[in-house]
């Protein structure tokens, strides 16, 4: 970004990079400089500890220098002004619903005995007798839903249950990645409008600027922190400028971990369905609550190194 601007105005650039612990010393505190990572224009600091958008820089710049400022740069096909940050919180109505629903199904089962048509390896088997046409129906499914906005969990609960861990990891992580594909490409190539025009004012709309200034690492970090509908997030996406092919492959690596431990959970599922806690559920729900903290930890540890990403 910085080298660009010094062409395009004809001016000199420096670029100070040093290591992180250095910049948290008291002898740099004395110097009373700005906290890092900063820019400058002259003696102007645009911003200190977090990034910048170049717009922004070049509005500096150009103000610096005595000249008019350029217009301000529509992002993508949102059509209206960008959210500095996504404050993203914690979101408790979600595990709760899903806890309850849960709850429910649980007591229907036993309070009708129908725990008795639960047993794994008879649905497996049933499944089975349908040789290739089961994954593949399940795969289709998982297609269409995405862009349909159906909703995936349930989609992957079915997953375990039918077809057991390893399988249920392989149809699921494929089935997910191509749906949201597809919503990416409907947004990109075939419903633009209609697709900014229903995320206009949502905090979808700041993607654009978001990934311009991440790239990928907004793709992943989505993928792992529920901060949008997961359905939307996938029309959103196909709007900014990330490419196909970096979105395809981070969507399909960064949402294998989640699948994973929501697999696991469900494969062993009708055990708790059945009134048995064994130890697999145990290990799923533990599963699923580390995978949930993964980018928890990750954010803490990018903060004490002086990083910052807002979402």
């Amino acid at each position: 970004m910085m080298p660009g601007l010094g062409g395009k105005y004809d001016i000199e650039i420096e670029t100070t990079s040093k290591p992180v612990a250095e910049y948290q010393t008291d002898e740099y505190f004395e110097l009373n400089l700005p906290v890092a990572p900063a820019v400058m224009v002259a003696d102007e600091i645009l911003v200190e500890g977090s990034n910048i958008s170049q717009d922004k820089v070049e509005a500096a710049i150009c103000r610096h220098l005595g000249i008019s400022e350029p217009e301000p740069k529509k992002k993508g096909y949102f059509n209206m002004q960008q959210p500095e940050t996504i404050k993203t919180k914690p979101s408790l109505w979600k595990p709760l619903l899903f806890i309850i629903m849960l709850g429910a199904v649980i007591f229907f089962i036993r309070y009708y005995n129908l725990d008795r048509y639960l047993e794994k390896e008879h649905l497996r088997q049933l499944i089975a007798g349908y040789g290739i046409w089961g994954p593949i129906i399940y795969l289709f499914i998982w297609t269409i839903a995405p862009p349909l906005f159906l909703p995936g969990l349930p989609l992957t609960l079915v997953g375990g249950v039918l077809f057991g861990f390893i399988p249920g990891v392989i149809y699921t992580i494929i089935g997910a990645t191509s749906g949201a594909t597809l919503a990416f490409l409907t947004a990109r190539y075939l419903a633009r409008d209609w697709v900014a025009s229903k995320l206009a004012g949502t905090k979808a709309a700041a993607l654009d600027e978001k990934v311009e200034q991440h790239g990928w690492k907004i793709v992943a970090f989505t993928r792992l922190i529920p901060v949008f509908p997961y359905n939307l997030l996938n029309y959103a996406f196909g709007l900014t400028g990330i490419s196909l092919a970096v979105y395809v492959i981070t969507t399909f690596i960064f949402m294998l971990p989640m699948t994973t431990a929501y697999i696991f959970f469900s494969a062993n599922i009708i055990d708790l369905f059945r009134g048995k806690i064994s130890r697999e559920v145990i290990a799923g729900v533990i599963l699923i609550v580390l995978v949930t903290l993964i980018p928890v930890i990750y954010k803490k540890i990018t903060a004490k190194r002086g990083g910052k990403m807002d979402l």
